[in-house]
């Protein structure tokens, strides 16, 4: 295990005790949450297993509000990078940290001694990161193979309207009602008799839930004048003309500043059409052929519109620009480029211009000289709290902050990944000589 101090997860009942009736209760309250079976925790005690699916990024402090024991939280080390951050989190509430900089067996280690020897609660959520279309992401396969090696109870908490009430890329909250749902997945006799895939299927269709489905099925409605407000951080191709980083937000709307294309986000979770400018009449035949439904319904969700656009940008990727390796798929000036490691101090690197082509990504400062990453040495690219884009290059982590709070870092993540992917599938299928 690591030795220095600062590392080292703690917790204090009491402090505990405290954040869950001042922070927990008022998060709980303006989210308007219940909880369903709470009884569970009668009979099922510490040690156990917490495991969710990931709506918001307020889940664990709406969880831990309901749960009666101390809970500590598997985290991103991202969230750990201040000292305030790694006091709060990580002395007072004992979180525990996860990176890809720190080896699993040390996280695994902490694991256990808070399972084993301290008989305490440890939470994660097996998708690795929160929705940003408010279906679940799949499990990731780590955490069935923690649970078939720690054999205590599991219990499940699904949370059902957190999305809706504040998704993960909205400043503002929602006015309307959500649950969380508590249930006992597995226990030690099970365990044992399952394999590691069994488990992990178990975890998938434990933690599965389609937030706007579920509101559309209860008649939920959650209101905001603004509750398209930065929907533009999660949308980045415009299914009307096409083009990329078009997608603006103002109000309930959003629209395309190349060709005039409009939708309204409706209190449901849905996009239908809106008066558009004068000059949609530029865009022609929309590019996503199944746009549209009844009712003037574009998208019945955000998870609809993401589908697309992602499928759509891998074949822009792989038809117009791998055959132009130094064409800009993705660009954005007032950058900065951060580069750390662990929960250390982020040092910078350079402040300019960010762009992504199919060869790599590159800062060039506006002192210095230019700092490219090839994508073979790119690895987990992804997004911290609302649009920090952050990837990994070895042990290093390296975050890209936008003066531009409306910057989307979520599409420079998912082009990534589809080139990464493309790589990696183009290497497999080479012949081997």
């Amino acid at each position: 295990m690591i030795n220095a101090r600062r590392y080292r997860p703690t917790s204090s009942r009491f402090s505990t005790w405290i954040l869950r009736y001042t922070v927990g209760a008022y998060i709980a309250g303006t989210y308007n949450a219940h909880a369903i079976g709470r009884e569970i925790f009668d009979t099922v005690k510490p040690p156990f297993i917490l495991v969710g699916n990931h709506s918001c990024n307020m889940d664990p402090f709406l969880t831990n509000f309901f749960v009666p024991h101390p809970v500590h939280w598997v985290t991103s080390d991202g969230n750990l990078r201040s000292p305030l951050m790694r006091f709060l989190l990580i002395k007072l509430v004992g979180s525990i940290p996860k990176s890809k900089a720190i080896p699993d067996i040390e996280t695994v280690n902490w694991i256990v001694e808070f399972i084993r020897k301290r008989k305490s609660v440890v939470g994660f959520y097996p998708e690795g990161q929160a929705t940003w279309d408010g279906t679940s992401l799949p499990s990731l396969v780590s955490t069935a193979k923690l649970v078939k090696l720690l054999k205590v109870p599991v219990i499940c908490a699904v949370s059902r309207g957190a999305f809706m009430t504040k998704p993960r890329w909205s400043y503002r909250k929602r006015k309307g009602e959500m649950e969380i749902e508590f249930t006992q997945l597995l226990d030690p006799i099970g365990i044992k008799q399952l394999s590691v895939a069994e488990i992990d299927e178990m975890l998938n269709k434990a933690i599965y839930h389609d937030d706007p489905a579920w509101a559309k099925q209860r008649g939920l409605r959650f209101s905001s004048a603004k509750r398209a407000e930065r929907v533009d951080l999660a949308l980045y191709v415009c299914p009307a003309c096409g083009k990329l980083q078009t997608m603006k937000s103002d109000g309930n709307l959003v629209s395309c500043s190349a060709c005039g294309f409009a939708a309204e986000y409706g209190e449901d979770g849905s996009f239908r059409s809106a008066a558009a400018s004068a000059s949609a009449g530029k865009a022609g035949k929309p590019v996503c052929e199944t746009m549209g439904g009844g009712d003037g319904v574009l998208f019945p969700s955000l998870h609809e519109w993401d589908r697309w656009q992602k499928a759509y940008l891998a074949t822009l990727l792989e038809r117009d620009f791998a055959s132009a390796p130094g064409r800009a798929i993705f660009s954005d000036e007032k950058v900065r480029l951060l580069r750390g490691k662990r929960m250390d101090k982020m040092e910078s690197l350079g402040y300019g211009e960010l762009t992504l082509n199919s060869d790599g990504l590159t800062l060039r400062p506006e002192k210095g000289v230019a700092i490219s990453f090839q994508i073979e040495e790119i690895e987990r690219p992804g997004v911290l709290k609302w649009n920090f884009f952050e990837f990994y290059v070895g042990m290093m982590v390296y975050r890209a902050r936008f003066d531009d709070k409306t910057v989307s870092g979520y599409k420079y993540a998912m082009a990534l990944e589809l080139l990464i992917a493309s790589r990696g599938s183009k290497e497999n299928s080479t012949p081997i000589p």
